[in-house]
């Protein structure tokens, strides 16, 4: 890749770290944006695999660095929602951890504004937040402390309805018959525990409760 023209591209993002290089990168590309990632102090060339501790810098055309600032914290939780691109702010979150009672109070205080439900699919207690009004960094945490939160993928949920984010909008497979569909829409039987994933479908469960019907004493 060409070394960008700093009259023509902006710096929005740098990083030591090259997975959230990569996340930033991605993120941009498949928008729409043109990216250019460079080693700091480095001859310009692009190298996918980065190598080394060094520090990556991300730059977009100028005229597209404030949409994709905003596009970066609307996507990812790299970029600090007060819009400042800090120059290596995974390193100093790093360096400087949470305690887990800040953390903790932080589940507690969100869990005290929102109601409770269980999730239509897995079962784990969701919040009425959606997963569009949080950053990932949130929701991970929710997510470790034993809470959902609803999806953002569908505009309209019934009173008390939860669909966790990690169950709304992956397509499944269907253990009897073997079709790929999407589990909400399909509305079958969908479980999962230690990562893995069971599905039935509904044309399938309709089966197979006819099938029992005749012998079935539950």
């Amino acid at each position: 890749m060409a070394s960008p023209d700093e009259s023509e591209w902006t710096t929005i993002y740098e990083t030591k770290s090259a997975m959230d290089a990569d996340v930033v990168r991605t993120t941009l590309e498949v928008a729409g944006y043109r990216v250019s990632v460079e080693n700091a102090g480095a001859s310009a060339t692009f190298i996918p695999a980065y190598g080394g501790p060094v520090t990556l810098v991300i730059a977009v055309p100028s005229t597209d660095a404030d949409d994709a600032r905003t596009f970066l914290r609307q996507q990812t939780s790299l970029v600090p929602l007060d819009g400042s691109a800090r120059p290596g702010a995974a390193e100093d979150d790093a360096a400087e951890p949470e305690s887990l009672p800040e953390v903790a109070q932080e589940v507690l205080e969100l869990r005290r504004q929102h109601e409770v439900a269980a999730c239509k699919y897995c079962g784990i207690p969701t919040l009425d937040a959606r997963e569009a009004d949080l950053d990932n960094r949130m929701i991970a945490i929710l997510r470790a402390a034993g809470l959902g939160v609803n999806s953002a993928t569908f505009d309209e949920f019934e009173a008390g309805e939860r669909i966790c984010s990690d169950c709304a909008a992956h397509d499944v497979t269907c253990d009897l018959c073997g079709r790929e569909l999407d589990g909400f829409l399909d509305e079958g039987e969908y479980r999962r525990a230690n990562d893995d994933e069971g599905y039935v479908c509904s044309s399938c469960r309709g089966r197979l409760e006819d099938q029992l019907q005749a012998a079935r004493d539950w």
